[in-house]
């Protein structure tokens, strides 16, 4: 097959072969028929081996190789910090006599993919010439390990940002549920480039700005980056759709989100999903259940998935359509001939419970073809506890202690649970095992946006700098209530 070639020729073949799915075995016989082979073949057929993840063989090609590169020396680092072998990696790049860009932003970017950000730093550190792209991999890695101090700290130090810089650091704030920063730096971006700067926001930081606005219910930052939107002609992708539809619905402007919908050229399954799940968000339980309605019914372009079927069966536990959610549950089976999974199962248990037929849903848990995890009982001891029954209490309470014995949202349900019921000494048993394994409840948190910011507070918080003010006025608040309550 190699015969009677160039060596050009039979390298353009050999990234053909190589770029195919399946076997490296064709690229291989056409490498070892090669009369003449140059760097090129040799690296392209170690990258192959490297692409379908054989690191021997392409390690033994590569101490065969005659004469090395860069690019040989990079295609085997690349190799390893793909998969994950960054002691391997290491070794190689230590071996490297010569090294570009390339070879260092390889290294930093593979060791913060695997969250090992204190050798990610020393590469960082010992690179000659730091580029925007090694930058931007210490920010984006030390998100991902949620160091999103040490993230901030590498973005203020930046000398050159570029719009993959700042999409890094806003997706890392949103990522670390620090979403009213999110938001500032969001801004901070828009106001460089109106002072001159070339960083205009793409889909990437309009759809993560857009999900920190629902995450926070900002309606009105939400609203101004749709208008941002239009007003630079920005194409709305599926992707951009979705998230205004989504940030739309969480924030209650529903109208909005259907308007969205309905303009949208393209749209996709998860399109559909958001929507239905607004709707049920919003308290419009029958809507979503007639929108799916649409969708399998009039639509020939989308197929429903199993996720939208977890969406329709929420938005009839909300709604309280029990003989809907069941017809949907058999319709997901019979009709689009989808296994139901565990999630399915738990919005069926939540929807019985609801509806207080807790003896059915007892039923429909023992009958699952798998076991039921600590979810399905917590949703069973609820119904439990608002109706008052009380043999089931301490066979779910067991059911869950068994699967999550530290869990303090299982265990205060259980708490609350015995409490409704009267059994005080089962109230103290539990919080005294809170108390000795150190077990806390996560504290709510709340958000208030005041102008273009949005504020984060959580129970007991004393973070802001205002904090004597805000409890100040917390109390003249409850003064206020129980003078009111008094007259």
């Amino acid at each position: 097959m190699g015969f009677g070639y160039s060596v050009f020729v039979n390298n353009t073949l050999l990234r053909f072969y190589s770029s195919c799915s399946g076997s490296v075995g064709c690229s291989r016989k056409l490498f070892d028929e090669m009369l003449e082979r140059d760097v090129v073949s040799w690296n392209t057929m170690i990258c192959a081996y490297m692409g379908h993840g054989e690191m021997g063989f392409a390690m033994g090609l590569f101490d065969l190789m005659p004469e090395r590169n860069v690019v040989s020396w990079n295609s085997v680092v690349t190799g390893f910090c793909k998969a994950g072998e960054m002691r391997l990696a290491g070794l190689i790049f230590e071996r490297m006599i010569v090294r570009n860009e390339f070879s260092w932003n390889c290294m930093i970017s593979g060791y913060a993919r695997v969250g090992d950000m204190v050798n990610a730093r020393l590469v960082f550190d010992q690179m000659p010439e730091k580029t925007v792209i090694s930058w931007t991999a210490m920010i984006t890695g030390y998100a991902n390990v949620r160091d999103v101090m040490s993230a901030s700290v590498f973005f203020n130090l930046m000398p050159v940002k570029n719009v993959v810089s700042w999409n890094a650091m806003i997706a890392g704030y949103v990522h670390n549920h620090v979403f009213d920063q999110a938001l500032n730096v969001f801004h901070q971006m828009l106001m460089s480039n109106s002072d001159g700067g070339s960083c205009r926001p793409d889909e990437a930081t309009l759809t993560t700005a857009l999900s920190a606005c629902a995450h926070l219910g900002s309606l009105e930052q939400g609203k101004w980056i749709e208008s941002y939107i239009k007003k630079y002609n920005i194409d709305l992708s599926v992707s951009l759709g979705n998230t205004l539809i989504d940030m739309f619905a969480k924030c209650g402007d529903i109208e909005n989100a259907k308007l969205v919908f309905n303009g949208m050229r393209n749209r996709s399954i998860f399109t559909w999903t958001t929507l239905v799940s607004g709707l049920a968000f919003n308290g419009l339980c029958r809507e979503a259940l007639d929108l799916f309605d649409t969708l399998c019914n009039e639509n020939d372009k989308t197929e429903p998935d199993d996720v939208i079927f977890i969406a329709v069966l929420s938005a009839c536990t909300h709604g309280g359509l029990v003989e809907e959610g069941k017809r949907v549950f058999h319709q997901m089976m019979r009709q689009f001939g989808i296994e139901p999974r565990i999630e399915h199962y738990g919005c069926m248990v939540d929807l019985l419970s609801r509806a207080g037929k807790v003896e059915e849903a007892l039923s429909f848990v023992m009958s699952m073809p798998m076991e039921p995890n600590a979810i399905i009982w917590a949703t069973l001891l609820g119904s439990c506890q608002v109706y008052g029954n009380r043999e089931l209490v301490q066979v779910v309470s067991k059911r869950i202690l068994g699967l999550e014995p530290s869990n303090p949202a299982y265990l205060m349900l259980i708490s609350n649970s015995n409490a409704s019921m009267g059994r005080w000494e089962d109230v103290l048993n539990v919080r005294a095992t809170m108390r000795n394994r150190g077990i806390e409840k996560v504290p709510g948190c709340s958000s208030i946006q005041v102008g273009n910011k949005v504020l984060e507070f959580l129970v007991k918080d004393t973070r802001h700098e205002r904090t004597s003010e805000i409890y100040e006025s917390l109390h003249s608040l409850n003064d206020h209530l129980k003078a009111s309550v008094d007259n």
